[in-house]
């Protein structure tokens, strides 16, 4: 089983929504656009920019999704995650119900409040986030 996650990042912070994880009763953050796919290989940058194209609704950009890294999900050893990130010139390119932009110092002060495997991601989404930050910034 594969797994799509696609990370919206905009001035060096990560957006995050709140989800439920199954079993549990206190809801988690987590990225806002995570969909599993059964046909992710070599071509995973088209079926990632077709599930981003499902949440069109929520997102004012013509950005394509960026493979970031592929990694075995911490919640089922059995499904393998493709981390993508959305590079956002502005925060208001991105809109979903109570969804908000961290840090990744944030996630880790407080993992408690994050999804399992943003918590494993976030050090890189970090890292990421802040790259694209500067890219925009000394953009010609």
């Amino acid at each position: 089983m594969s797994i799509i996650r696609i990370a919206p990042v905009c001035g060096g912070k990560i957006y995050v929504t709140k989800h439920s994880l199954a079993g549990e009763k206190s809801p988690h953050m987590d990225l806002p656009i995570v969909e599993s796919a059964t046909h992710v290989s070599a071509k995973s940058d088209r079926t990632a920019c077709k599930v981003k194209e499902k949440f069109h609704r929520h997102l004012h950009t013509d950005a394509a999704p960026r493979l970031c890294v592929k990694h075995r999900s911490s919640m089922n050893k059995e499904a393998t995650i493709f981390l993508y990130i959305l590079p956002l010139k502005s925060e208001d390119e991105i809109h979903f119900h109570e969804g908000e932009f961290v840090t990744s110092e944030d996630i880790s002060n407080h993992p408690e409040a994050y999804a399992p495997d943003l918590l494993k991601e976030s050090e890189l989404l970090g890292m990421a986030a802040e790259l694209w930050e500067d890219f925009y910034h000394t953009e010609i």
